[in-house]
């Protein structure tokens, strides 16, 4: 982890010039088991640098924001040791450095799309991705490479149709920005190509790319932006919360046959109900599918559990950098933070104590946090409105 205490250096033209740098505290000076996620769970402790360490992380001189401190192959390297089990602590300091170094693409993305959504009620919010997901999905293949992993940096807008998304997604394509499509336009367009999951939505994946001093040091790195229309994001995060109330993995497509069934056909009647389109099911008529439906919540009860699940308000405004927590109790905990990074040393601090916690570093307005990460509140009551007429 790249954060520790403050050390300033007169040598810099620009004033203070922050390093920074977080090391792993090894109880009874063990080194951790190979093959394991043991260096993701250790406990941190924040110690200044020294010297010339290599490991020294700059901040940005304007902003404080942490710039890449290691080259995308020992990055990669890095990833590849931790997909096959074979890593140290040194290669999860890489992965959280590697974390670390895209929240000031985030803030650069998100304050150019919050400017261009002012006049319109959708939500614009925010996350750097959890280091155990991070760490999941190189184990499971669904990342080869952490160096270009797609989605550790995420922005997350809900609109409220599909003409709106549409129309604001071409037109932040035409913007005179520098950031690069890292693909063919459609490749992840959810919503003309649902997945075999019933997911819907559209992704795009940028390059960050920028001429100015300050801003280049941050070049090559990706960000993944989610549309997403009320509809589709009420059942994705019904997905997200179903998965959290039952120890299942169906947003993975790892769930039992019932619950990936039962969301498959939530997903269909939604996209017939309200948008006039299909989802992954576009054969099989409605009756059917309606029947099916019941059959499945009769034994599963997965829409009453939804139903029951209330909504957590957490306490007061939420704004800013914010660390969602949900601990092993189900009970959500909001922690605001001062700056990126106060939050991510508390983030890492969290993750060390307690591995099996949720715990997400999110960032944005009130409303729109509630709304973009609606799951982590229990909210599932939009789905249930949605869902009751989608049944009729």
């Amino acid at each position: 982890m790249p954060y520790g205490k403050i050390k300033s250096s007169a040598k810099s033209p620009y004033g203070k010039l922050m390093y920074m740098q977080l090391r792993p505290r090894c109880p009874a000076h063990k080194k951790p088991a190979r093959g394991g996620l043991e260096g993701l769970l250790l406990p941190w402790t924040l110690r200044p640098t020294v010297g010339n360490d290599p490991r020294v992380y700059r901040g940005d001189v304007v902003m404080g924001w942490p710039a890449p401190a290691h080259s995308k192959n020992a990055v990669r390297k890095a990833g590849q040791r931790i997909r096959n089990g074979a890593h140290e602590v040194e290669d999860i300091d890489v992965l959280n450095s590697w974390r670390a170094a895209h929240g000031y693409i985030i803030n650069t993305f998100q304050a150019n799309l919050r400017s261009r959504t002012q006049s319109q009620n959708v939500p614009v919010a925010q996350r750097l991705k959890r280091g155990t997901t991070i760490v999941d999905k190189l184990r499971q293949g669904r990342a080869l490479d952490l160096a270009t992993m797609q989605d550790i940096a995420g922005v997350r807008l809900v609109f409220p149709d599909t003409a709106t998304l549409n129309a604001f997604r071409d037109n932040f394509h035409q913007s005179r920005a520098k950031h690069v499509l890292s693909h063919e336009r459609q490749r992840y367009n959810y919503i003309a190509a649902p997945k075999s999951s019933g997911y819907r939505g559209v992704h795009d994946v940028f390059r960050y790319k920028t001429r100015s001093v300050n801003g280049a040091k941050w070049n090559g790195l990706l960000i993944e932006v989610q549309y997403r229309t009320l509809v589709q994001h009420a059942w994705a995060t019904a997905v997200e919360l179903s998965d959290a109330l039952t120890a299942n993995r169906t947003k993975f497509s790892q769930g039992s046959a019932d619950n990936e069934r039962f969301f498959k056909i939530c997903s269909e009647l939604l996209a017939r109900k309200y948008e006039s389109n299909v989802s992954c099911l576009a054969a099989e008529a409605k009756p059917a599918l309606v029947d099916e439906w019941h059959d499945i919540e009769s034994r599963t009860h997965i829409f009453q559990r939804l139903k029951d699940a209330g909504v957590q308000q957490g306490e007061g405004d939420i704004r800013g950098f914010v660390l969602l927590v949900v601990q092993d109790s189900g009970n959500l905990e909001i922690r605001r933070q001062g700056s990126y990074r106060e939050a991510l040393a508390k983030l890492l601090e969290v993750e060390g104590q307690h591995p099996d916690w949720d715990v997400v570093l999110v960032s944005g307005e009130n409303e729109s946090l509630r709304s973009a990460f609606r799951n982590y509140f229990r909210n599932a009551k939009e789905f249930v409105s949605l869902m009751t007429d989608a049944l009729v």
